[in-house]
């Protein structure tokens, strides 16, 4: 019998204190890390979460991510109930990026079979990309190809979920077929292969090269991130790139304005119970 369904405020109250845990470890490693996307986007603009908005994402430079990531897996204990996610710990995981989970929940995904996650906070790794825009360009279109590829491949079913354009469209078909004949761990070894490759701080262009979308709009210079500010989050405040307006202007456009109203809602497509 399934448990009680958790409301959106719940979830994102439970996510703010893993990311609260997070970030206090990362003060006490002295390790870098920043709120990103529409974590970045709800401190600027609504000093909080965005209010449909349903996840946390923070991003770590490659050689910080590695440092927690080795920590937690030696003193995990000290967390309770906290559970760290990613494709080295969990066969079934089906992402690349690394996602901190309270395990006193159960995510079920609408298209996605179940591997255990509960709550979470999704942690970003920014590799180098390259020493000119060019370069990172060329490089992030390889994690684009390949990370398109791996998700398509966890899909239980085919769907256009958030596709738009009409050439998209007509060619996912065919993708998610090809996916699926290769299987998630095929991609996710590539994937792989492309991380770590350039150092995060020794490239003039940074981002995720191991799930990379939107082209040049998430491909960013390193100076962004030379530096932090600290901005209010709900109750606490949290580091963010120094040059945090660059970096929202660059992936949203006119950040400021909100969105049509049909367009307010989350997007994830999950629902979350008490275990």
């Amino acid at each position: 019998m399934m448990k009680k369904e958790i409301e959106l405020k719940e979830i994102q109250a439970i996510a703010m204190n893993i990311l609260g845990q997070i970030a206090k470890l990362c003060e006490e490693l002295n390790l870098r890390y920043y709120l990103i996307y529409g974590t970045l986007l709800g401190a600027v603009r609504h000093q909080g979460y965005i209010p449909w908005d349903d996840d946390l994402d923070i991003m770590m430079p490659r050689e910080d991510h590695d440092i927690l990531i080795a920590y937690l897996r030696e003193n995990i204990a000290k967390y309770h109930n906290l559970e760290v996610f990613n494709h080295e710990n969990n066969p079934k995981y089906p992402y690349m990026i690394t996602r901190i989970s309270d395990q006193r929940y159960r995510l079920i995904m609408n298209n996605e079979k179940e591997y255990g996650m509960g709550v979470f906070v999704d942690i970003y790794p920014f590799d180098g990309l390259g020493q000119t825009k060019k370069e990172a360009l060329r490089y992030a279109r390889k994690g684009d190809l390949l990370s398109s590829l791996c998700y398509q491949a966890t899909r239980r079913r085919f769907a256009f979920e958030a596709t738009r354009t009409t050439l998209r469209k007509i060619v996912k078909l065919p993708i998610f077929i090809v996916a699926h004949l290769c299987g998630k761990n095929f991609f996710q070894a590539r994937l792989q292969k492309l991380a770590r490759v350039k150092s995060y701080d020794k490239n003039e262009y940074v981002g995720c090269i191991i799930w990379h979308e939107s082209g040049a709009k998430t491909i960013f210079p390193r100076k962004w991130f030379e530096g932090y500010q600290m901005l209010l989050f709900g109750s606490g405040s949290f580091r963010v790139p120094i040059e945090y307006e660059a970096f929202l202007e660059q992936v949203y456009g006119d950040y400021m304005k909100l969105p049509p109203l049909k367009d307010r809602v989350g997007r994830h497509g999950y629902k979350i119970f008490e275990r």
